[in-house]
């Protein structure tokens, strides 16, 4: 073979392996570009909870919006995070429903929820059966965390921590003025939560050594509170607690004052906690006493809470409260979680990705440092039962002179002392 007819000879076996080349890239599966990571969310959007799953939303909506803002799931190329959700109306069936359908139709990554401890309950069920992550930012029964389950984790503290809490305040309020408590009354809703509360609140009175007077339980949704005041009137406790969602709460303080009665110490848990409350019943919530997980003046320890702070009120022109703490917190739990779930697996293998989502919750370990922990917890580590063993309580006293509520417990955080006895409605 000639010089020439070598030379064109390796012209074309070149081409040849070029095009070849070329036809096999196209031809070559491309692994699938993730545009979007899926969360589930389940909150009261209706029901006698609305408000608080508005306010919830906006936290939620929040987180996403910095953490897509920041360039996403930079694991995942950049994927953003979709919130999808889903209203359970305060219901426990409809909510298992709905998370079924979140898991099976809208294929979600995770699922976060959902402010009842009963609906918590019934829809963490699909999620442990499909072997989806559950994060719990706001449900305080202590018995979802002692079923035995593998999925389900919470980040918020528990009726433990709350009611513990709670009665570490009554001792010091009894140190400072002894003898000015010595026994408790619970009027609370007969639901999930609110029976788990009621055995926490008897449990820790007998520990501190206060007797349990009176005990009145009631349904949600309830027309009229006139028989179960007056009975608590009756019995007369120095402390009283309520356990009621808002509009429970709403009609339920205004019946105290109707019916004329005050105790020296009253502290609420759930709807004492809502703006929507204290705006209905206006100073008449003044001198409550409320069990909290986040409240705006610990911003006075932590100036990265009020810089967190400033750009919601920016957005959405108003501050953070316990109910948006929550959820922002949740979210960017589990962002941190699917970050690190990105290195190694992807969406496109939904099980797998479920399962290293799941096994990076369970080795979590997050102190105070980042800009996200805003609640006044030592941070999130999950015990063997998935519970947040470094989370913990507040408790606060809606002061009269600014009508907000200020800490008073734990005394490291405190921006005020207790007030106690509350005066009379008569003497207000």
């Amino acid at each position: 073979m000639s010089p020439i007819t070598k030379k064109y000879a390796a012209t074309i076996i070149a081409v040849v392996v070029i095009v070849a080349a070329i036809a096999m890239y196209y031809m070559w599966p491309k692994p699938e570009v993730i545009s979007e990571v899926k969360i589930g969310v389940l909150v009261p959007l209706t029901g006698t909870a609305a408000e608080v799953g508005k306010l919830e939303k906006m936290g939620y909506d929040f987180a996403v919006d910095e953490i897509n803002a920041a360039g996403g799931v930079k694991s995942l190329g950049g994927a953003k995070l979709r919130l999808i959700y889903a209203d359970h109306g305060g219901d426990a069936k409809t909510g298992a429903l709905e998370c079924e359908r979140l898991i099976t139709s809208e294929n979600v990554v995770a699922i976060s929820g959902a402010y009842f401890s009963a609906v918590a309950k019934t829809s963490s069920d699909p999620a442990e059966r499909y072997e989806v992550p559950y994060l719990c930012p706001d449900c305080v029964s202590p018995g979802l965390t002692e079923r035995g389950y593998k999925w389900f984790f919470r980040t918020c503290p528990t009726d433990v921590h709350l009611i513990g809490g709670c009665f570490d305040l009554i001792d010091y309020i009894n140190q400072k003025k002894p003898g000015t408590i010595k026994t408790v009354g619970i009027l609370i809703e007969d639901s999930e939560w609110g029976l788990s509360c009621r055995d926490e609140i008897k449990k820790y009175a007998s520990q501190h050594g206060y007797e349990v007077t009176k005990i009145v339980t009631f349904h949600t949704g309830t027309a009229s509170f006139d028989v179960e005041v007056a009975t608590m009137k009756e019995a007369n406790p120095d402390f009283l607690f309520t356990g009621a969602y808002t509009t429970d709460n709403i009609l339920l303080t205004k019946t105290l004052k109707r019916l004329d009665y005050a105790p020296k110490m009253i502290a609420g848990e759930a709807g004492t906690e809502q703006p929507g409350w204290w705006e209905a019943v206006g100073d008449l919530s003044h001198y409550y006493f409320s069990v909290m997980k986040y409240n705006w003046d610990i911003m006075k320890a932590a100036p990265k809470i009020k810089e967190v702070n400033d750009a919601f009120i920016a957005k959405y022109g108003v501050e953070i409260s316990n109910e948006i703490a929550r959820p922002y917190t949740s979210i960017y739990t589990l962002y941190t979680v699917i970050e690190e779930a990105g290195k190694v697996a992807s969406p496109t293998d939904l099980k797998t990705f479920r399962r290293v989502i799941r096994d990076n919750l369970v080795k979590l370990d997050i102190g105070t440092e980042p800009r996200w922990m805003i609640m006044p917890w030592k941070g999130i580590k999950f015990d063997e039962k998935g519970q947040n063993e470094r989370a913990y309580a507040l408790m606060v006293q809606m002061m009269p002179s600014d009508g907000k509520y200020h800490t008073v417990w734990p005394k490291e955080l405190a921006t005020a002392e207790p007030m106690v006895p509350m005066p009379s409605w008569s003497e207000r």
